[in-house]
């Protein structure tokens, strides 16, 4: 075959490849997930109800007598809070205490000002510490107390689960303080040991 005839041939031949390969269809890429709305992120708001049970303890808040009574109770706190931040989440809290000892007794009122720290706020999970400061009735009757009308103060840590949709899971662990700022008797104040577990929604 001549030269030039051999090298129509050739170029040819490439051009029909070249075109055989561009008629064939790419495979077909998967739909990349949708990422969703941050697990947590300011301007959320929150709802939740959280339960437990607690016994008092000797620790607690420095520069406060030890506890010695036997106290021990069930717990319940409904919360409404909102993300300030993606991290910072401001609330306030019911408090309900049904006492079981040393006799039966009740404590009830209200957490004004509560707020939990997330270590992260792009995670399903997260740790958190938590602070909360109120006011609190109560009918328990020990030595430790020395007025009806009293201020709480709690700290703690805890851990979140954060669903895509429905209610989250929390578990907290508090110190929960109860005394009367110094206006009434010895005012040595009841320091309790708390577990907890509840329900939280996240509003997005």
């Amino acid at each position: 075959m001549p030269n030039g005839l051999s090298q129509r041939w050739r170029t040819a031949t490439a051009v029909i490849v070249l075109l055989a390969l561009s008629a064939v269809p790419a495979p077909a890429q998967e739909p990349r997930p949708a990422t969703g709305p941050a697990p947590l992120a300011a301007g959320y708001w929150t709802r939740g109800l959280l339960g437990g049970w607690g016994n008092a303890w000797k620790h607690g808040v420095p520069g406060y007598g030890e506890t010695e009574s036997d106290i021990r109770f069930g717990v319940f706190h409904p919360q409404l809070g909102r993300f300030v931040t993606d991290r910072l989440e401001l609330f306030g809290e019911g408090t309900l205490f049904l006492y079981e000892r040393p006799a039966p007794a009740l404590s009830a009122g209200v957490a004004g000002l509560g707020g939990r720290w997330h270590l992260r706020s792009d995670r399903r999970w997260t740790p958190y510490v938590l602070g909360i400061a109120g006011l609190l009735w109560t009918s328990l009757d020990v030595p430790e107390i020395d007025r009806v009308f009293n201020f709480q103060l709690v700290y703690g840590v805890g851990v979140r689960l954060v669903p895509p949709r429905g209610p989250g899971l929390m578990v907290e662990l508090r110190n929960h303080h109860i005394s009367n700022a110094g206006t009434a008797g010895e005012n040595l104040g009841v320091n309790a040991a708390v577990v907890m577990a509840g329900v939280q929604w996240v509003l997005r």
